[in-house]
């Protein structure tokens, strides 16, 4: 039984090249050979053996494992797949059964968590107590507690990391009448140069050896002669809001969640990092996080997902949860408490570590958080930020049967043929669109009278199929009626085409050879004139089919819409696509957005960076500015808002938004204001504001100005109907797929609590926070006489007696002469 195989890279000892080799974990002792065809596999006995990471920035994924006897360089190809084996070799060190997906609170706590490092001062190895090499990686160093040690000793140390629950404590806890107390956990040296102990404020450490000690949690240092008179119970320091102490942590019950036996956590966060957002910055913020808070509130999204995290945090009657990477994590935690029903008692920060960041810029944390030192800060922020609710959306599809399935469903008589509506809206598309694009006379009238026919056919069936589904008289002569005006109107639209068809075409800015002549002889008349007529038969056409959906017994059963003016869709037949948080989009920017994640899937090393992720987008945009492959998009989809139709002009896409900041923060709306038309943006009025999207180039100037001549509209429900027989790209919070031909619905579907950062209120805070430390400055004490002696050195009190005798003999004497 093999606990855990697959390939690694191996370093040689050669020029440090690296070479592919399959290994293959058992028991304590690991196999590798050339492949796993191999029959003689060379052979590592772990029984004494250590496990580090090797790269810091973790860039190459690489860790070492470290025997008495050898070491070995090891690379694997993801950080999960190092993470794996990392597990997995710590694991049967305890002969533990490793098993990747459950969560094992024993190996979560106690162990070490190595990585190989250099250091730049003089730094003890805590294990024998020897100084460590200097400059170069011979030293590993916990990424949790900063235990240091050689890794010939690393095998040799105690299971002392920081404590995670009650359990890990052991006999170090603190029983009283008050019940349990969570004490100080120290560890020995390695303090830096300005530490002064928290007791007599003198300078502590020595660059000499190992001596004084510093606390875990609350980061106390204190000199080995005053540690005693510190109090044993640990105040947990500035983080003691956020943090859970391990008293709080009793255990796990049997469905999986945290027993939460101590009320001094009112409100715990739960941090979830990203450990592949911000250039890998996420490894050195999921180790910071792991020292300045409890190691059990910080989870790695990348090992397990937001599930485990949120699930053991489910018991608490409230929590915060701080989402450490892009819009893509925050979105994929927001789906998760959607599934667990937890957005009552979830409160919800972002700290950007992705591309766009297009959420964390409107709730307050800016646009990117490069920099893990500002961490203490950021938590101290977080703990006075106010609540705000984040309306969320539900981006409902359907997709239109293709051509060979059977568009018309008929209930009551099978035998009557069913009315194929699917045929008449396609052809009256094709030849109202040849009608209005071509410039060839030709061409207008043989579509103009495919038209007629076309239309005459229609209506010769619709009043068919409305005679059998109505008895009343009254409506068959409504629709009788709208028939005669549908026909009225393709006459004048031929009527109008025959007359150009005989025109005589003049050439623009030039006089008719006859103009007394005129109604013989007109210019080609003008497309807007053909437009309005055209609009006009198609407005007249969607009447009789919406009566005909309203009056015929069954609804949707009459008829089922699958082009421009004949699709449906009832709630049964949308389905939820995705869930929207910040935008959609659809035609321009999605495919610029579609190409991105297909070339950072088949080409990931060239997208691993901010700064390349954002040149390849300008990169993208500038081929579409002059490619224009969505030019007439208006002509593709059809627009409706609160179910009122859209005129659209001529433009490359469309913009839903719901936040107003949009692509790396574009305020592609174009201010913030209320005016007379539009109402001011924003993400808790369960409102959309739709934008168009004219090209590549308005997006450009939209990053320096505020362009506010594409808006359409703000309302409470969109619905895109995209036509033809070719699917466009659409996009929601920068995921990208080709959507078919069909219906695309934007509706509400709940509320999420978000941690939003106030300004104003951080510096009212700071100005009153300043102003009680100046009034609390400790003033002079006054005290009686009696005092003032039991204070005084024998000396001191001789010279104060001297002087109360000069002065009463200076009084005396003013005295005498005022007489």
């Amino acid at each position: 039984f093999y606990v855990k195989e697959g390939l690694l890279l191996k370093q040689t000892s050669s020029f440090q090249r690296w070479k592919r080799r399959y290994f293959k974990l058992r028991g304590r002792t690991l196999y590798y050979a050339k492949d796993s065809k191999s029959l003689i596999f060379d052979e590592v006995d772990l029984s004494d053996a250590s496990v580090a990471e090797t790269s810091t920035k973790n860039i190459n994924n690489s860790f070492t494992v470290i025997t008495p006897f050898r070491k070995l360089m090891l690379c694997a190809e993801s950080r999960k797949e190092m993470e794996d084996w990392i597990s997995a070799l710590k694991s049967v060190q305890k002969w533990e059964t490793y098993e990747a997906s459950q969560f094992n609170m024993e190996h979560f706590s106690g162990m070490h968590n190595w990585y190989a490092c250099s250091h730049a001062r003089p730094t003890f190895c805590n294990v024998c107590r020897e100084a460590l090499p200097g400059v170069t990686s011979h030293g590993l160093s916990c990424e949790v507690c900063k235990f240091k040690a050689h890794k010939r000793c690393a095998i040799r140390s105690t299971n002392n990391c920081k404590w995670t629950t009650l359990a890990s404590i052991g006999n170090d806890i603190i029983e009283d009448e008050d019940g349990v107390s969570m004490p100080h956990q120290w560890l020995e040296g390695n303090l830096p140069v300005s530490a002064k102990c928290v007791v007599c404020d003198r300078n502590c450490g020595s660059v000499r050896r190992l001596q004084d000690w510093r606390c875990l949690w609350c980061k106390a240092i204190v000199h080995n002669s005053c540690k005693e008179q510190l109090g044993k119970v640990c105040p947990l320091g500035q983080c003691k809001v956020s943090i859970i102490p391990p008293t709080a942590l009793n255990s796990i019950d049997s469905d999986g969640f945290w027993k939460a036996t101590s009320p001094s956590c009112s409100s715990p966060l739960l941090v979830l990092a990203n450990s592949k957002s911000g250039d890998n910055q996420g490894v050195k913020f999921l180790r910071r996080f792991k020292q300045l808070l409890n190691p059990a509130q910080v989870f790695d999204l990348m090992n397990g997902g937001p599930q485990l995290g949120l699930r053991l945090f489910q018991k608490f009657e409230t929590f915060r949860t701080l989402v450490c990477g892009g819009d893509g994590s925050v979105g994929w935690v927001l789906s998760e408490l959607d599934k667990l029903s937890l957005h009552k008692q979830c409160q919800l920060g972002v700290l950007p570590l992705g591309t766009g960041n297009d959420l964390a810029r409107v709730l307050g944390w800016g646009g990117l958080c490069d920099d893990d030192a500002q961490l203490l800060q950021i938590l101290e922020k977080l703990e006075r930020a106010t609540t705000k609710m984040l309306d969320r959306w539900s981006v409902m599809t359907f997709e239109v049967p293709t051509k060979q399935t059977p568009a018309i469903v008929k209930e009551e008589d099978p035998s009557d043929s069913p009315l194929q509506i699917t045929q008449y809206a396609d052809s009256v598309a094709t030849h109202l669109t040849k009608i209005l694009d071509s410039d060839k006379h030709s061409d207008i009238i043989s579509s103009a009278k495919f038209l007629c026919g076309t239309v005459n056919d229609f209506v010769a069936e619709v009043g068919k199929a409305y005679e059998r589904a109505t008895e009343n008289k009254e409506e068959a002569d409504a629709m009788a009626k709208k028939c005669a005006m549908l026909n009225e109107k393709l006459d004048s639209l031929v009527k109008a085409l025959s007359e150009d068809a005989n025109a005589q075409l003049v050439p623009s800015g030039s006089i008719s050879p006859d103009e007394s002549n005129s109604d013989q002889s007109r210019p080609f008349r003008s497309r807007e004139q053909l437009m309005l007529r055209a609009n006009s038969l198609k407005k007249a056409l969607r009447q009789i089919i919406d009566q005909a959906e309203k009056e015929c017994p069954g609804g949707h059963h009459c008829f089922s819409y699958v082009e421009t003016e004949t699709i449906s869709c009832n709630p049964d037949a949308c389905t939820e696509k995705c869930v929207m948080n910040n935008y959609f989009g659809i035609g321009l920017d999605a495919k610029i957005s579609l190409e991105f994640n297909n070339k950072r899937d088949v080409h990931p090393k060239k997208c691993s960076s901010r700064t390349k992720n954002m040149m390849w987008y300008g990169v993208l945009g500038t081929k579409e500015l002059v490619q224009k492959t969505y030019k007439n998009l208006e002509q593709r989809v059809q627009l409706e808002c609160d179910g009122v139709p859209m005129s659209l002009p001529s433009l490359q896409g469309l913009a839903v938004l719901n936040i107003p900041s949009y692509a790396g923060g574009i305020n592609f709306w174009g201010g913030t204001k209320e005016n007379n038309n539009f109402g001011a943006p924003s993400f808790d009025d369960k409102k959309l504001e739709v934008v168009a999207v004219f090209g590549s180039m308005q997006m450009a100037m939209s990053r320096v100005i505020n362009l506010q001549h594409h808006r359409i509209t703000q309302c409470r429900q969109v619905k895109i109907t995209i036509l033809g027989d070719e699917g466009v790209p659409v996009q929601v919070d920068g995921e990208a797929w080709i959507q078919p031909p069909g219906i695309v619905q934007i509706v509400h579907k709940n509320r999420a609590q978000m941690l939003t950062r106030d300004r104003a209120f951080e510096s009212t805070l700071k100005s009153w926070e300043d102003k009680r430390k100046g009034d609390s400055r400790p003033a002079r004490p006054r005290l009686n006489s009696q005092q003032s002696m039991e204070y005084l050195s024998e000396e001191e009190c001789a010279q104060v007696q001297q002087l109360g005798l000069v002065a009463d003999t200076l009084i005396n004497r003013c005295v005498y002469v005022c007489l």
